[in-house]
């Protein structure tokens, strides 16, 4: 998603955050595909209704989770079928923070880290796919908004699998993931990386995000990058 001036003008850049909102009676862990100070794209696979007035938490890297009311805006046509626009309800306190994990502003008094989340490096089984296709390989990094999972057949981009994660110290977690990177066997030879997917987490429950996070701060804590 590009960075820039959305259809209605107000301007958002591709950022990858883990968010937390509800639809109707049930709470979903998912990601963020653009944020801006007015606005963002939520990925997720059933999207609220337009108009429609939720509010979302945002867990921005390093700080306290941001908490925006929000409407959600009319469909253009333009979405992809795996996420929605969000409209903030002006909050000053709120779109600040915002502001300052975008680098739009400086935080004060220690420096500016414009990264959205952290990637680490780390090697555990995940079992991803779909009902007729189910396959069991590994992931070699993994950030608080998603994953990449190396295997020889990747799926397509843009594709919504399902993934089980196999992480340490648990029992598996499961999610629904879309792959927005994609590498082929082919491709992997010539660049020499690994052949594989990047996948966004797009649906999930609290306990699917609070395992991911206690993964990633063992991780920190033991300076894997």
């Amino acid at each position: 998603m590009a960075r820039g001036a959305d259809s209605t003008g107000v301007t958002s850049r591709p950022y990858v955050v883990p968010v937390r909102f509800a639809l109707g009676a049930q709470a979903l862990q998912a990601t963020t595909g653009a944020l801006g100070v007015d606005c963002a794209f939520v990925r997720c696979l059933v999207p609220p209704r337009p108009g429609e007035r939720i509010t979302l938490r945002f867990y921005l890297a390093g700080d306290h989770p941001v908490q925006v009311a929000a409407t959600v805006r009319l469909r253009t046509g333009r979405e992809s079928g795996t996420g929605f626009w969000v409209d903030f309800v002006p909050d000053k306190m709120a779109q600040s923070r915002i502001a300052r994990a975008l680098g739009i502003v400086e935080e004060p008094a220690r420096p500016m880290d414009r990264r959205a989340t952290h990637r680490y490096a780390a090697r555990f089984a995940v079992r991803f796919g779909s009902v007729d296709d189910f396959r069991r390989e590994y992931a070699t990094n993994i950030s608080a908004g998603g994953l990449f999972i190396r295997t020889e057949q990747p799926p397509e981009m843009d594709a919504v699998v399902d993934v089980v994660l196999e992480l340490p110290g648990g029992e598996p977690i499961q999610g629904k993931a879309l792959v927005v990177h994609r590498v082929t066997p082919e491709e992997a030879r010539g660049r020499q990386v690994d052949p594989g997917i990047g996948v966004q987490f797009v649906h999930g429950d609290d306990r699917f995000r609070e395992r991911v996070d206690q993964f990633l701060a063992s991780l920190s804590a033991r300076g894997t990058g």
